[in-house]
């Protein structure tokens, strides 16, 4: 097992396990988080003997989005070019985990927001536990919903389900969230692992070859969807939004309403 600060690689025969490791700020994600992701999608490239890469959380919270405090993005600096190469790097994380041989599944309870709800979306599977709250936040912090976020949602739910979720920008409880299709699975709080062990034995009860070939399929056909390919300008939106002053106030606004709420 390799263990660092913000998140957890585990290794076990045909499964690989990344455990997002900051339960006290609900998991918000970091650079240290993306760099680690990152690194080990590249090592599953290599890797068929993984069959499974599961993604899960410490805690009560799978995942609260972004971590405003230390923002999940380094500060962009250079030229236009190398900026906008920087500010793509969650999107790549994504476009990566799409396209790994191997299936993976995104095990989810609490709240699952913004980055941490597009990680999952990006996954083939989700399970959830019945007090999961979903929510894609970022239109009312002033700034579109990038890392080709929308049509990867449009993908999974449709697209009047996917504008209503980003437009909105509400908190979306589990019943809908299996309803619409977006959960495959659902659970009892306390039932989490064990609905997410059965799921990970059925899948590794069908043997290995024709089961990466069928997630091959299944990543292509995802790919070839309406919309998938339109994500090529988000990193241009996004780095021109977080220079408004208008996203600035916004999001020191958000910041103090979420502190003040967490405060006994």
């Amino acid at each position: 097992m390799s263990e660092r600060e913000s998140i957890k690689v585990i290794y076990d025969g045909a499964i690989v396990r990344l455990v997002l490791n900051r339960p006290k700020q609900l998991n918000a994600l970091n650079d240290d988080i993306r760099k680690v992701i990152a690194s080990t999608l590249n090592d599953l490239m290599e890797r068929p003997d993984i069959r499974l890469l599961v993604l899960s959380a410490e805690g009560k919270s799978f995942c609260s989005g972004a971590d405003l405090k230390t923002t999940s993005y380094p500060r962009v600096e250079g030229d236009w070019s190398t900026r906008r190469n920087r500010t793509a790097t969650w999107q790549r994380v994504l476009e990566q985990l799409d396209r790994i041989p191997q299936v993976t599944i995104a095990s989810m309870q609490g709240h699952v927001v913004g980055g941490g709800a597009l990680l999952a979306t990006a996954c083939d599977f989700r399970v959830i536990s019945e007090d999961t709250v979903f929510r894609i936040p970022e239109l009312a912090l002033g700034i579109p919903n990038v890392w080709n976020g929308t049509p990867l949602l449009a993908r999974e739910v449709g697209l009047p389900t996917a504008r209503d979720w980003v437009m909105t920008a509400r908190k979306v409880l589990a019943p809908e969230l299996k309803q619409s299709g977006w959960a495959q699975r659902i659970a009892a709080q306390d039932m989490l692992t064990g609905e997410t062990n059965q799921l990970i034995s059925e899948l590794l009860d069908i043997p290995a070859a024709s089961l990466a070939m069928t997630r091959s399929m299944t990543s292509a056909l995802g790919r070839s969807s309406a919309g998938m390919a339109m994500g090529w300008a988000d990193a241009d939106l996004q780095q021109w939004a977080f220079t408004e002053d208008e996203y600035k106030e916004t999001v020191r606004s958000y910041s103090s309403k979420v502190g003040s709420k967490s405060k006994p």
